[in-house]
């Protein structure tokens, strides 16, 4: 949660990394310095001491209601200011300290709770199949960035959340290290590794809980890190070789953090989900340029929460939803009920399996 009478500071240093990033006009930010104010003052004069995960929609609904009803301000004006506010919300440090799910323009407007099957076709239309998924890390293997197809392998089948992911240490992955800070490889390939997600790093959560990957995850993590102590040198046949880079072999040996910028440092959030939208976009052009036919916008729809949602529904497909929930941290089952999604076809493709077998027998 944030102090209300905290938020200017959030806003100061919020507009200050936008204008470095940006390099928007004085008049742009002036504009939205006063759009994201005026929601802040009316917090205050509504006595409104804190903004937290259990409130922060219903504050923006209220807002956005004193705009329309009580300024008189049209309805796109109004639209203009809560983008503004939606974007500064869900600014990494806002939304850290807050912890909330990115809050989009359609949950300040829509108060009514959804509907349980709206929200499972919702769910069912932003995840990936198992062939588009596989097509998404085939396009990241492709470009031959190690780091990010481990970072997605890993999101594809764990299922779990952007925090938890770039908070994940090398000893959470549940098999031992070697001497030189590499995964030892269970004998068994249809093993799957468990994964201990600290509680500290979860939402919302009192304690630890587990969630999994497959040994070709595993397998391109040692990929990953093999990468980033390695440097690509020509050799005197013009062929490029991978040259061991001894200071960064040492530190491997140590390292805690398990996925990495280009600095050697624990990866941030917003590195996540930038590489995440550019794979997407390189899926589009491949699309485009091998004129293959697919239902999917990748630059459109995939981002960090589709991965989520797309290990979620797979593990739905074979798990109880229990058993799903344990894996996704959720509070409760309406939640994960969201992800079961009945195929008819499939329904009858087992039906006439099993009925097969029992003719077998007769």
């Amino acid at each position: 949660m944030i102090e209300v009478d905290e938020l200017s500071d959030y806003l100061d240093e919020y507009l200050e990394e936008k204008q470095e990033v940006k390099n928007l006009t004085q008049e742009t930010i002036k504009k939205q310095t006063f759009n994201i104010s005026k929601f802040i003052e009316y917090l205050e004069s509504e006595g409104i001491d804190e903004l937290n995960s259990d409130n922060v929609k219903k504050q923006l609904r209220h807002y956005r209601r004193h705009c329309l009803k009580q300024r008189g301000n049209k309805r796109t004006t109004v639209k203009t200011y809560m983008m503004n506010i939606l974007e500064f919300i869900n600014s990494e440090d806002v939304q850290e300290e807050i912890q909330h799910d990115p809050i989009k323009m359609k949950d300040i407007i829509e108060v009514k709770a959804e509907d349980p099957e709206t929200a499972k076709k919702r769910i069912e239309k932003i995840s990936l199949t198992w062939q588009q998924s596989d097509f998404f890390l085939d396009t990241i293997e492709q470009s031959g960035n190690k780091r990010d197809y481990a970072i997605c392998r890993t999101f594809i089948d764990s299922g779990m959340r952007l925090k938890e992911l770039v908070l994940l240490n090398k000893n959470d992955i549940q098999v031992p290290i070697d001497e030189n800070g590499f995964y030892i490889m269970p004998k068994d390939t249809n093993e799957y590794i468990d994964i201990n997600l600290r509680a500290e790093t979860t939402k919302g959560e009192l304690k630890d809980r587990t969630t999994f990957i497959t040994y070709d995850t595993l397998d391109s993590l040692n990929a990953m890190m093999y990468d980033r102590i390695t440097k690509q040198r020509k050799n005197v046949h013009d062929v490029y070789r991978p040259v061991l880079q001894r200071k960064k072999a040492d530190e491997e040996k140590t390292r805690e953090e398990l996925f990495t910028n280009i600095k050697g440092q624990r990866i941030g959030k917003r590195a996540v989900q930038d590489l995440i939208k550019k794979h997407a976009r390189e899926c589009d052009m491949r699309i485009a340029t091998e004129g293959i036919d697919c239902p999917v916008n990748y630059s459109k729809n995939v981002s960090v929460h589709i991965l989520r949602h797309t290990a979620l529904s797979h593990y739905a497909e074979i798990l109880t939803v229990a058993e799903v929930q344990s894996i996704a941290g959720h509070s409760n089952s309406q939640t994960t009920d969201k992800y079961i999604h009945i195929d008819r076809e499939q329904m009858k493709q087992k039906l006439k399996i099993n009925n097969m077998r029992s003719n077998s027998f007769i």
